[in-house]
């Protein structure tokens, strides 16, 4: 019988009123359905701040940052002469050596900003043999780790 109804409606062009609403409601249904992926997608697609790259500026303070700290324990050995100074100085250098060579390798040799890094770098890989050099003049055993790039 609703079959009939159906057919006697369609061929006038027209729907019952129950069949218009169920076709209104699978539309809305598939338009909320695509604006929720959407969302989803778009919330996922962003990455989180603390796994963003950092700049470069930002990565080489960390370099200096490590540096610094090693000439500054550095100094200190020289005026009190404890090994922790020197242990610290050394460990300090290998991070500054580190962060500029992975700096590097990020870096093109087309841009000036390489030959800051490799400067550097090559800087806190003279302070390091100075260290192990002054070590081992004095008695004391470092790690003795050389880190790669570091070439004397």
């Amino acid at each position: 019988m609703k079959r009939g109804l159906f057919l006697s409606t369609t061929k006038q062009g027209r729907l019952p009123d129950t069949m218009k609403q169920d076709h209104i409601f699978q539309k809305s249904l598939l338009v909320l359905i695509f604006f929720s992926l959407i969302l989803v997608l778009g919330s996922c697609s962003q990455g989180d701040v603390e796994f963003q790259s950092k700049s470069f500026k930002s990565r080489l303070q960390q370099g200096d940052y490590h540096l610094g700290w090693s000439l500054n324990y550095f100094d200190s050995w020289r005026n009190a002469r404890q090994p922790r100074y020197l242990r610290l100085a050394e460990s300090h250098s290998i991070n500054a050596i580190n962060s500029f060579a992975s700096l590097e390798s990020d870096t093109s040799p087309r841009i000036s900003e390489f030959y800051v890094v490799r400067e550097r770098r090559t800087r806190g890989c003279r302070l390091l043999a100075e260290l192990q050099f002054e070590a081992m003049n004095h008695g004391h055993q470092l790690s003795g780790m050389t880190p790669q790039g570091c070439i004397y």
